[in-house]
């Protein structure tokens, strides 16, 4: 268990709309809230979602928070892929993910 989370059983999910460019992710948090009349408002004055662009290893992790993998397997998928370079990764998955669920861009299942 890191930064307070059981690797083992918690699952999160995304939140927010996404793209991918380039094959990173970019989150798309709308601008006024995610009411029917917030998105509407945020259209009326042009761009109606804040741009969020992930890392690749940011953007690893959001493809990976499908409410289905388990954080244990995330830091398994993030040693696989970036080895030495995302160490200490269960303390940057808890931080990510922390960060995740206090900006409601992520839910833990």
């Amino acid at each position: 268990m890191a930064g307070g989370l059981d690797f083992g059983t918690v699952r999160p999910r995304r939140l927010l709309e996404w793209q991918e460019d380039d094959g990173r992710c970019v989150l798309l948090r709308p601008r006024l809230g995610p009411s029917r009349f917030g998105r509407w408002a945020a259209r009326q004055f042009g761009e109606p979602h804040y741009r969020i662009r992930l890392d690749d290893i940011g953007s690893l992790i959001w493809k990976a928070c499908d409410g289905h993998t388990s954080l244990a397997d995330i830091v398994g998928r993030m040693r696989e892929r970036f080895g030495a370079r995302v160490e200490p990764a269960d303390q940057r998955l808890a931080a990510f993910v922390r960060k995740m669920l206090k900006a409601r861009m992520a839910a833990i299942e």
